[in-house]
């Protein structure tokens, strides 16, 4: 039996029984962690508000060889993020960072990167910064720092470099391929353009708040959507649930009036 204390994300919870909660934490030295938290939802002395999705808490629990689920004894707030999810764009923009990280997150590996990586994109939302594109930026570093970001300057298919076919076309799975491996396939892909290709050359240089607005490369539906989040759903054999609702918000956050 080991008792640990660490400051992590608050990812997601469920519901157990009567009074407790499951809870999934992406901790700093200790990677993910997902323990009970006892009688969570009738008493505030040892855990207060401290499970809101995207809390940076400072958590003990305890472990116990052999079992999944930990002990969760006590959960602080050090920083809170729930005010800002009032707006629902906000709201699925962080719902979709919490599975992503949830995705790619594994038990007793820590990562400190990606920890950094979630509170720029947080702090980024809060200060003001677009929400799809936050997203799209936290999908690039999140490739990228996994290994896993697409080829960009040659086709995926036949290696030629794009400089020769133009704009890349990306398909459902990430992909990008040029115009003539394209052209054969069943499902044509979406060019690449200017604006989408100059936002991946903004976000290896600078931070999420730094990012210059870019809503139609960054849209929902779009190529730009297609290569990252294709890529990460590639990898990770499966669709990510949260996409289709941050697709729903930012349609309606578009529809409203400056």
């Amino acid at each position: 039996m080991r008792r640990r204390r660490d400051e992590a994300w608050v990812l997601r919870t469920h519901e157990l029984g009567d009074a407790d909660l499951i809870v999934t934490l992406f901790s700093l030295d200790h990677g993910k962690v997902r323990g009970v938290a006892r009688s969570a939802r009738r008493s505030r002395r040892r855990f207060g508000g401290s499970f809101a999705p995207l809390d940076r808490v400072r958590a003990t629990w305890v472990e116990k060889d052999g079992r999944e689920l930990h002990r969760l004894e006590e959960a602080e707030t050090v920083r809170s993020y729930a005010a800002m999810q009032a707006r629902p764009e906000v709201q699925a923009a962080c719902a979709v960072l919490s599975e992503l990280t949830d995705a790619f997150a594994r038990e007793g590996q820590p990562e400190p990167d990606v920890f950094r990586l979630v509170g720029a994109a947080c702090d980024a939302i809060e200060a003001g910064a677009d929400p799809v594109g936050t997203v799209r930026y936290f999908e690039f570093w999140m490739l990228r720092l996994h290994g896993l970001l697409p080829e960009l300057d040659r086709c995926g298919a036949c290696g030629e470099p794009f400089v020769t076919w133009g704009a890349p076309r990306v398909g459902s799975a990430g992909a990008a391929h040029c115009r003539a491996c394209d052209d054969g396939l069943p499902e044509h892909g979406r060019p690449l353009g200017r604006a989408a290709r100059a936002f991946l050359d903004q976000a290896r240089r600078s931070g999420p708040a730094a990012m210059a607005p870019a809503r139609a490369a960054v849209r929902p539906g779009g190529a730009l959507e297609a290569l990252l989040r294709g890529a990460l759903e590639s990898y990770a054999e499966r669709r990510f649930r949260t996409y289709r609702h941050l697709a729903t918000a930012a349609g309606r956050a578009s529809d409203e009036p400056a």
